[in-house]
């Protein structure tokens, strides 16, 4: 027998596809909350990294996100198609800045509330707590980045 034969019914010793398969899991819980607000969990996130940092350039945000800068500006340009963000030219011309507009303030403070439901909901799903559980994942974030 080959090791891929060997392996193949092992698949929940891996940490990969147990880390992908909770962030879909988790991902579903927070989209359903946050569907309210109109907002999926991916726009969310980026909607708090721009209020967090606000006019900070696509680089900057893409590093607090540990995400592509070029997968950052997909997602922005959605969220500036819906008048949430502004993206502005800087002063170096290769430089992108980006701001919440009031409409992203506004729709980001409707979301809040439905975000700290869909937070409560995974609290209440784990057995550690919320706080030790964000700081197990940002310290691999970290480390593996």
């Amino acid at each position: 027998m080959n090791l891929a034969d060997q392996l193949a019914t092992r698949g929940y010793d891996c940490v990969c596809g147990n880390l992908r398969m909770a962030a879909r899991a988790v991902t579903s819980v927070y989209d359903r909350h946050l569907r309210g607000a109109g907002l999926q969990a991916s726009q969310m996130a980026v909607l708090w990294a721009v209020a967090g940092l606000n006019g900070a350039s696509v680089k900057e945000i893409a590093a607090k996100l540990a995400m592509h800068d070029t997968a950052l500006v997909r997602n922005l340009r959605v969220l500036e198609g819906r008048g949430w963000v502004a993206i502005e030219v800087g002063a170096d011309r290769r430089q992108r800045l980006v701001t919440l507009t009031d409409a992203g303030k506004a729709v980001f403070a409707a979301a809040l509330p439905l975000w700290k439901r869909a937070q409560q909901e995974i609290a209440a799903a784990l057995d550690d707590s919320v706080e030790r559980t964000n700081a197990k994942l940002l310290r691999l974030t970290r480390k593996v980045s």
